[in-house]
């Protein structure tokens, strides 16, 4: 009884868990749903509180429960009865569904709570920045300066909330590459305070410049590519490979996730949106011809395709060492 009575208390702590961590994530995604409405039409966040976009209905408190609401009134306004899309309870239940697997890995690799924190907000980023990319073609910079700040801050006020410190060796964790100068740091003759908040914020810095400098040198390289092959062709071709917006998303990624997560994600984005790029000229959509092959390289955008391994990471840790693991020696 003893060994059976410990798993159902494991199980029901890991239930207790991936409840919190679901509801929570339902109410972000809440929020989410208002950022990725308002952000790129340049509106505030807070005012004017959340209204029906085809009645100027003010949503009431009990018509804003995440998901339960719009099942409630059917999926319909309740003064114009005008359909209300599904895309609402959609995110909010996807967050709810990220941020559940979140706090569920955090207890079960035993890390400190307040590793939630930058991996909650850094999930909330990123399913925001996909959806506003693939809708608007925008990466604002709202999203990613806010991400980057708090990584900052997080780091200083939470040094344990990166894995890396906790574990430098473990290939999930991100800290790979900067391990030695990390540990350096950490191991300095400083008080402990001061030694885990500076090795903290050098994981950090770190990978938010490798991500900045990966990208800015795509971002150059690739614009002066593009005009050597219009001048060459005489074809009308986009200027830039890459605009500023990926270029800053990279770098708030390595901010939270440090700089192997860079490398890895950045490649794993690259692959996913290359490949779906591909498939987009192979078969362009009915009518539209050579035209839709040559826009289907165009009007892909970048963040949809790198969240998904991003997402991946904070979820199940680092992807590409379990494809790898069964070749390694």
């Amino acid at each position: 009884m003893g060994a059976w009575g410990g798993a159902i208390r494991i199980g029901k702590s890991m239930g207790v868990i991936a409840a919190l961590g679901f509801f929570f994530g339902a109410i972000v995604g809440s929020f989410l749903n208002v950022v990725v409405w308002r952000v790129p039409r340049g509106m505030s966040l807070v005012r004017p509180p959340s209204t029906c976009p085809k009645c100027g209905h003010g949503i009431r408190a009990w018509e804003n429960i995440p998901i339960l609401s719009w099942v409630f009134l059917g999926g319909r306004c309740s003064r114009c009865r005008q359909p209300i899309s599904w895309k609402y309870p959609a995110g909010e239940a996807a967050t709810g569904a990220l941020y559940m697997l979140v706090a569920i890995r955090v207890w079960q690799d035993g890390l400190p709570l307040s590793t939630l924190l930058p991996w909650f907000w850094f999930a909330g980023a990123m399913l925001s920045l996909a959806r506003i990319d693939w809708e608007h073609g925008v990466l604002p910079n709202l999203v990613t300066y806010s991400g980057m700040a708090f990584a900052v801050l997080c780091t200083l006020a939470f040094p344990l909330s990166r894995p890396a410190l906790v574990n430098s060796a473990n290939p999930h964790y991100g800290g790979m590459l900067t391990r030695r100068v990390v540990e350096a740091v950490a191991n300095a003759p400083l008080p402990e305070w001061l030694s885990l908040r500076l090795a903290s914020l050098v994981h950090c810095l770190a990978g938010m410049a490798l991500g900045f400098l990966l990208l800015a040198s795509v971002h150059f390289l690739g614009r002066k590519a593009l005009q050597a092959m219009a001048r060459r062709t005489g074809r009308q071709l986009p200027q830039e490979a890459l605009g500023w917006g990926d270029v800053k998303m990279l770098a708030m990624t390595g901010a939270f996730l440090g700089a192997d997560a860079v490398v890895i994600l950045l490649a794993g984005g690259t692959l996913l949106g290359t490949l779906v790029g591909i498939l987009a000229a192979a078969f362009p959509r009915k009518g539209q011809g050579r035209q839709a092959k040559d826009l289907a390289w165009r009007q892909l955008p970048f963040a949809p395709f790198f969240a998904v391994p991003a997402l991946l990471w904070v979820v199940a840790g680092n992807w590409f060492y379990w494809a790898v693991l069964p070749f390694l020696p």
